[in-house]
């Protein structure tokens, strides 16, 4: 188990792959966890609430104002001598990596505008007219749903937590519970299934754990298979 292949330990993707075989395999549960947000004749309740719309809305505006103060903070232990700060040009470099490939290109850029995937919210199971396909399935109805980029957007703060503060287990807790209520909102909300939770969950994580391994692991433990 101490294997790895791409930096990343055998049983990170053994458990992809078997999550992900399971979420293929009994499509059900895709729906059978939608089905708990939604009532008969009124849709999705929790679409369009205040506190649906104030955490859609804070993902965007954290990646903005965060990493923009992220670099500030940089800047500041450069040309601010007195600061105790740890944090390095290289630590910068692994999170705005992380976030341009992972919750940008992978989820956002390849999968999201090509995969097809209907919403939950669109499906004719509820109350709408595309059909249900299952999660890692080509479809041609042009939709959004996989995978989610919001979790994946949400799920970049627990890994910068843990990058530069991994002490603070107070802050680690809020980082993994904000990601945790923007998961469960998009599903709430209609606008995901499970398996675009957990697909994008497992993209940061792997994607991190790559990276972890090509800005920081020796060379020799870069080329194990």
């Amino acid at each position: 188990m101490k294997r790895r292949f791409l930096w990343v330990p055998f049983w990170v993707w053994i458990a992809f792959a078997l999550v992900s075989a399971l979420l293929v395999f009994y499509p059900e549960i895709d729906l059978m966890t939608s089905r708990f947000f939604y009532t008969p004749g009124v849709g999705f309740e929790a679409k369009g609430t205040w506190v649906e719309r104030l955490i859609y809305r804070s993902v965007g505006f954290l990646l903005v104002v965060g990493n923009i103060g992220l670099i500030a903070w940089w800047l500041s232990a450069r040309f601010a001598s007195r600061l105790r700060i740890r944090f390095t040009a290289k630590e910068l470099a692994f999170l705005l990596l992380l976030l341009a490939l992972g919750p940008g290109l992978i989820v956002n850029g390849l999968l999201k505008e090509n995969w097809g995937r209907a919403r939950p919210i669109k499906l004719a199971q509820f109350g709408g007219s595309d059909r249900f396909t299952a999660a890692f399935v080509l479809s041609d109805q042009e939709g959004k749903s996989f995978s989610s980029g919001h979790t994946a957007a949400s799920a970049y703060w627990i890994v910068a937590v843990l990058l530069l503060a991994p002490r603070r287990i107070w802050l680690l807790g809020v980082a993994i519970a904000y990601s945790l209520a923007v998961s469960w909102m998009r599903m709430a909300a209609g606008g995901h299934f499970l398996s675009d939770v957990v697909t994008s969950y497992f993209i940061v994580a792997i994607l991190a754990l790559a990276l972890y391994g090509l800005f920081y692991q020796p060379p020799r433990e870069s080329t194990e298979s």
